[in-house]
């Protein structure tokens, strides 16, 4: 077999065990529903509901006993104005019931964040200067308090975020301090940096009409318009060059005597000297591109073979997980969310984690997932109820996983490491074979086993298999993708798995439970 070949067969085996991983805690659910919702009709014909109101496909439903709220609610289709907010998404339906969905006033949005200045990646060396004349410790990703200064060296340079669209680079030998970040004047959001040397590239993209956003330098101020503008300013001694690439500029005389409206392909030199501002066209050379050249390269670089690889695996109704590959340290997190989990923090018209994913799937849960433990999430995977059965079968199997006393005398196996079929899984799974608090510790003990298998390279197979699954999942993680995460993956040798629970406060609110995130720990929860 060649190296290709094996290439690609490894790469396989990683995208289906991370699958298979997720759709182990989806099982789950139908497991554990009759424990907690026991079915009391005593018969197993189907029931009949009907769902009336502010949904894609009213009518009348012939449903299994213990289909829940959620499920009937995602087949009948969750509109961006539908009010869901009196059903418990996990209890069962009864027979002949009607389900009227009201109508908000309001489609359900996210909440904007304020624009958060923060380090994505530097070269050589960055200070930050906090106000009191302390150096900060310095971090990728770390966050730009108002009043620090940002100082580069002779052979540094730095990338700053001001918002999910909007990005700074900071050349050698410059300095850039955050008056305001974010801050409210006369109804907009305003972020004020003074520019004290050097040169700086500015790509701001306003994402809201209160956004504004301000350069001070020694000699001259200047207001970005419109929806946002692509420029460079740089300094030099007694003159200060305002370049514009892309949008529109109010360049002002720190005096106030003098000021103009710079636009694309624009270039002014302010002088000290008070001589009026020259305006030329920008030369054929004048991208700032070039200049950042290395940044650029570091910059992709690092984030190819370093940053963590962050996911969401959606197993509905109420399975819900973050995954985290962490290849710097060697760690795989896996993170249990509870689908009552609240985000009315960060979402407009929806309370929970669940409500959040049938309002707008994997991705828009991705997204508050992304708020509530400030990390990057751009990928998802959602799982239903056949990808269980498709996935172990095509695997054959899980190895080594380790079977406790009362499961082995149960389902009449031997106690420790054993390979379990599907159907033996499903078994293995279910709560009501001893209890939740053993169901809990045999789910963390399947996923160390997929884990394990997936990180010894075990289990080979084709690539053709790998995509055949993805295809049938609701993921955007591409087979290339999937590959380059793999090829990293590779590198890393003695990987380690470690379980979290996100960190929340149980309680009660119009008399339903909900776990509210304790965000100043779940923002370090991985740190």
């Amino acid at each position: 077999m060649s190296t290709s070949q094996k290439d690609k067969q490894r790469i396989a085996r990683h995208v289906v065990y991370t699958i298979l991983a997720a759709a182990i805690a989806w099982r789950l659910v139908s497991e554990v529903r009759p424990l907690v919702f026991p079915d009391r009709s005593g018969a197993w014909d189907n029931y009949t509901v009907t769902i009336t109101g502010n949904v894609l496909r009213p009518g009348q439903y012939s449903v299994p006993p213990g289909t829940t709220h959620f499920e009937i609610l995602k087949v009948a289709g969750v509109r961006p104005t539908s009010d869901i907010s009196q059903f418990e998404l996990a209890r069962p339906i009864t027979d002949n019931q009607q389900l009227q969905v009201g109508t908000m006033p309001n489609p359900v949005t996210l909440k904007r964040e304020p624009n958060k200045l923060r380090v994505e990646f530097f070269l050589d060396t960055l200070s930050v200067i906090a106000p009191d004349g302390k150096a900060r410790p310095v971090a990728e990703g770390m966050e730009i308090n108002q009043g620090d200064r940002v100082v580069t060296r002779e052979k540094s340079q730095a990338e700053l975020s001001v918002s999910a669209f909007s990005h700074i680079d900071i050349d050698h030998s410059s300095e850039l301090a955050a008056d305001r970040i974010a801050a409210a004047e006369g109804g907009r959001l305003t972020t004020a940096l003074f520019q004290k040397s050097g040169t700086v590239w500015y790509k701001i993209a306003y994402g809201a009409k209160t956004d504004l956003f301000k350069i001070t330098t020694p000699l001259v101020n200047v207001t970005v318009g419109g929806g946002g503008a692509d420029f460079t300013i740089t300094i030099n001694p007694g003159r200060t060059d305002v370049s514009t690439l892309d949008g529109m500029l109010l360049v002002e005389r720190v005096a106030g005597s003098e000021a103009i409206n710079l636009i694309s392909g624009q270039s002014a030199a302010v002088y000290g000297d008070n001589r009026p501002f020259q305006v030329t066209s920008l030369g054929a050379g004048a991208a700032p591109a070039e200049r950042f050249s290395f940044l650029t390269k570091g910059k992709t670089s690092f984030m190819t073979r370093r940053m963590p690889f962050n996911f969401v695996f959606c197993g509905v109704p109420t399975v819900y997980y973050f995954g985290s590959v962490q290849y710097q340290t060697g760690s795989f997190h896996l993170v249990r969310l509870p689908s009552e989990t609240s985000v009315e923090e960060f979402a407009q018209g929806c309370t929970t984690l669940d409500q959040a994913f049938l309002f707008g799937g994997g991705g828009f849960v991705s997204s508050l997932v992304e708020q509530i433990l400030d990390m990057r999430v751009s990928k998802f995977c959602v799982l239903e109820k056949d990808d269980i059965i498709r996935v172990a079968g095509a695997l054959g199997g899980i190895n080594n996983v380790d079977v406790d006393e009362k499961a082995a005398g149960y389902m009449h196996l031997s106690r420790g490491p054993q390979k379990l079929t599907n159907q033996q899984l499903s078994t293995f799974l279910k709560p009501t074979l001893s209890g939740l608090e053993d169901f809990k510790a045999r789910q963390i003990k399947v996923l160390k086993a997929i884990f394990n298998e997936f990180s010894s390279k075990n289990t080979v197979l084709t690539a053709l298999l790998a995509q055949q699954v993805l295809a049938h999942i609701q993921t955007n993680v591409s087979a290339l993708e999937a590959m380059d995460e793999y090829g990293k993956f590779s590198e890393v040798k003695g990987w380690a798995f470690k379980e979290h629970s996100l960190p929340v406060r149980q309680g009660m609110r119009g008399g339903r439970a909900i776990a509210d995130p304790i965000l100043d720990s779940c923002k370090t929860l991985l740190q």
